[in-house]
């Protein structure tokens, strides 16, 4: 006795293949998206902190400093062309009001260039290659399942597990990773399939693609700025040995234009 089984029409069965092939793009963008940020760029900006930031630093520390004594010189001469005393205390106090600004930048950058330093040895062990590729694939089977631009309709727990895959991939825990995924893996082989509408699936394909192009826009943004667009530079000793010469420079000629100026002071205390 035969059987009739029905087959899936054509249409559908291209629709559902394209929506398969989509989520899979849009996960290994999360991917790329997430390793960017939470792996890649802090590394590029550890580095270009520890390379270059500290000489950046040094440079605008000093301009600063020749800005406020420039400012104190013309202080005390507007005083002495009038005849009338000054007060230093009251110009540094006045300077101080004046340069708070400087001094926020100053110690925001003195903060990133700490930072920097404290993170230099704390990225933790590095995951060998089959480990990287493993951790790769888990996380991006994962987000396929729970992302909810993926899926909109994830549950609580599901959104839980998906705010636990990212922390654990900002950690790059291999481990943790494997747990969710083992635990996802049940959860879903519990789970009943159901049959999609045409319309339902239009729609989710419709969103997929939407979700691709801002992903796509947003990983080329990510490497247009800082600190991705360093990357070229650190990756090149000339390069970057010449935009460190070239700092150093500065920062020498900012050091004695400071000497001058802060000897012109002493001076005209005097």
């Amino acid at each position: 006795m035969e059987t009739n089984q029905l087959t899936p029409h054509p249409e559908f069965q291209d629709l559902i293949s394209s929506i398969q092939s989509l989520e899979t793009e849009l996960s290994d963008l999360v991917y790329e998206r997430d390793n960017l940020n939470y792996h890649v760029c802090p590394k590029i900006q550890t580095e270009y902190m520890l390379k270059i930031g500290k000489l950046e630093y040094s440079i605008f520390e000093y301009q600063c400093n020749i800005l406020r004594v420039k400012r104190k010189i013309e202080m005390i001469q507007a005083a002495l062309n009038r005849e009338q005393p000054y007060n230093i205390n009251e110009i540094d106090k006045q300077l101080d009001e004046e340069h708070k600004e400087y001094t926020k930048k100053l110690l925001e950058k003195q903060k990133e260039i700490d930072e920097a330093r404290l993170k230099k040895d704390s990225f933790g062990k590095p995951l060998t290659k089959e480990e990287s590729f493993e951790l790769k694939k888990l996380y991006t089977q994962i987000v396929k399942r729970l992302h909810p631009d993926i899926n909109p309709d994830t549950t609580e727990e599901q959104h839980k597990q998906f705010n636990d895959t990212i922390n654990a991939y900002k950690r790059a825990d291999l481990s943790e990773i494997r747990i969710i995924y083992l635990l996802l893996e049940k959860t879903s082989a519990k789970e009943a399939e159901t049959e999609n509408s045409m319309e339902k699936l239009k729609s989710k394909k419709e969103m997929l693609l939407n979700e691709k192009d801002y992903l796509l826009s947003l990983i080329q943004k990510i490497k247009e700025t800082f600190p991705y667009c360093v990357l070229d530079l650190l990756q090149n000793n000339e390069k970057l040995q010449k935009k460190i010469d070239e700092l150093s420079l500065l920062l020498k000629e900012n050091c004695e234009q400071y000497e001058n100026i802060e000897s012109q002071l002493k001076n005209m205390i005097k």
